[in-house]
């Protein structure tokens, strides 16, 4: 008995490259397809870095967008104020509560320079002393590494020249950024909604809605980030600040709880940083006991913030992993330095929403769907379709044949004659000859229609209207229409 084999199946691609292994030809069309978007998103995170005057600012304006845009709606539902109004009053009060927490630390700070300037010098002095006692440093001896020092100085002041100008420039940038920022905060408040719908109205219908529902989740998620970091950030501050209140330094509290603060949004590795500048702060005022409480109580707030906060706050708002945010500040560090580390989370935690919709995974589904939204993209598709119909058309509508259902039958039956020939002499045109050489004319109503609407019925009698010639009608207006088979416009439209 003959064992039955498979009939192979006919394959279009090359011997060579059927020998490969299936498994390998997909991990190379995997391959050179990542190799590509790895290439376009590095190009586009070269032409960010070489724009970040800009790109910095806006990213900022983004941020506190996401945190005033609450507050612009708050006022507006239940004030008089209208949009724009109520943005300029939301972007005021940010920049009076800024001004006044920088006012308030510059103060204690000129008023306190001369105490702290004096006991950084008693510190000093008190170091050197140590140093020299301990590790057996004479004086010639640390004279000469000054005047090392102080040549080391005299020979990169050109360098020192040079970098106080670069100072000078980031300066300038750095009030350029700011009224970038300003001015694109007050837009996203006030306009956003209409900034954003323009842009997706850009893509193709239907990419417009799966895309606007994705960003809606990405920006609940960066709303949730920044009032969490906040809310964070707040409480390291007050923690530290109290504890330099308990030390006897409560004249600079408030300088220390602004730094704190700021630092906090940096996370991972803006709170070590505000903590060793704390501790040193005490250090130079009190003494090296009053170090190791203040030490003691910065590890103590940073414990309660990465156990208690970021887990139960966090975590909730974001969904991020630890190591995820670990390594996106490593990364971010990398890429742009201090702003990558700044902004890698709230990127992060946009991108991952956005995703996890995009794969069918809503993080948000009490949002729902923003039917005011759809109904915008809809009423788009709807305004380019009768557009299309009106430079179609033009003028008067003529419910006229279509020309392929006007086209001749090229089939010719018995007895009939081409154009332009003549029938044999003494040849005689039977009745059914006289019918099947008459000219074939096929009339068809053609179906108009518009999105949305159902499509025209077509005469059952189409041949009502049209006399043996098959001439179209006139219409009510009098004037004859002309063939639509030799009309020229219409051969230019139908590319005929």
């Amino acid at each position: 008995m003959s064992k039955l084999r498979a009939t192979p199946r006919a394959s279009s691609l090359a011997p060579e490259v059927e020998e490969i292994p299936l498994g390998v030809r997909r991990a190379a069309a995997w391959s050179w397809r990542l190799i590509v978007v790895v290439a376009a998103a590095a190009l586009i995170i070269w032409g960010l870095l070489q724009i970040t005057t800009i790109v910095i600012p806006v990213l900022i304006a983004i941020l506190l967008a996401a945190l005033l845009t609450p507050i612009v709606k708050v006022l507006t539902r239940y004030t008089f104020l209208g949009r724009t109004a109520a943005s300029g009053i939301a972007l005021l009060g940010l920049l009076l509560v800024i001004a006044g927490m920088f006012t308030l630390a510059g103060r204690q700070l000129f008023a306190q320079f001369a105490d702290i300037q004096d006991k950084a010098v008693t510190g000093f002095q008190g170091l050197v002393e140590w140093a020299t006692t301990t590790f057996q440093i004479d004086l010639p001896m640390m004279n000469a590494a000054l005047d090392e020092g102080l040549q080391q100085l005299e020979q990169y002041s050109g360098q020192l020249v040079s970098g106080a100008l670069s100072t000078a420039a980031v300066l300038g940038n750095v009030v350029t950024g700011i009224l970038v920022a300003l001015f694109t905060l007050f837009f996203l408040l006030s306009g956003g909604a209409g900034i954003w719908r323009w842009a997706v109205g850009l893509l193709p219908p239907a990419a417009r809605v799966p895309t606007h529902e994705a960003f809606r989740r990405g920006w609940k998620a960066l709303s949730a980030y920044m009032r969490t970091q906040i809310l964070v950030a707040a409480v390291d501050a007050i923690g530290i600040a109290i504890g330099m209140v308990a030390l006897g330094l409560g004249s600079y509290a408030v300088p220390i709880w602004l730094l704190v603060f700021l630092f906090s949004f940096i996370p991972l590795v803006g709170a070590i940083l505000s903590g060793v500048i704390a501790v040193l702060l005490v250090l130079v005022l009190k003494s090296w006991i009053g170090a190791l409480i203040m030490l003691a109580i910065v590890l103590a707030v940073q414990q309660i913030e990465g156990n208690v906060l970021q887990p139960f706050l966090m975590g909730k708002a974001v969904e991020l992993h630890p190591l995820a945010v670990f390594l996106g500040v490593a990364g971010g560090a990398m890429i742009a330095g201090i702003p990558g580390a700044l902004f890698a989370i709230p990127v992060i935690a946009f991108v991952n929403a956005t995703l996890l919709y995009v794969v069918g995974r809503d993080p948000s589904p009490d949002l729902g769907e923003d039917r005011a939204s759809r109904e915008h993209f809809a009423s788009l598709t709807r305004k380019r379709a009768p557009a299309a119909g009106a430079e179609s058309g033009g003028g008067i509508k003529l419910a006229i044949p279509s020309f392929a259902a006007l086209r001749p039958s090229t089939v010719r039956p018995a007895g009939a004659v081409r154009g332009g020939e003549t029938a044999p002499r003494g040849a005689a045109t039977t009745g059914a000859a006289a019918t099947a050489a008459a000219p074939v004319t096929a009339t068809a109503t053609p179906a108009t229609t518009t999105a949305g609407s159902d499509p025209a019925p077509v005469d059952p009698a189409p041949d009502a209207d049209l006399p043996a010639s098959g001439t179209p009608v006139a219409d009510a207006g009098g004037d004859a229409p002309q063939d639509p088979l030799h009309d020229p416009a219409r051969e230019d439209r139908d590319g005929i």
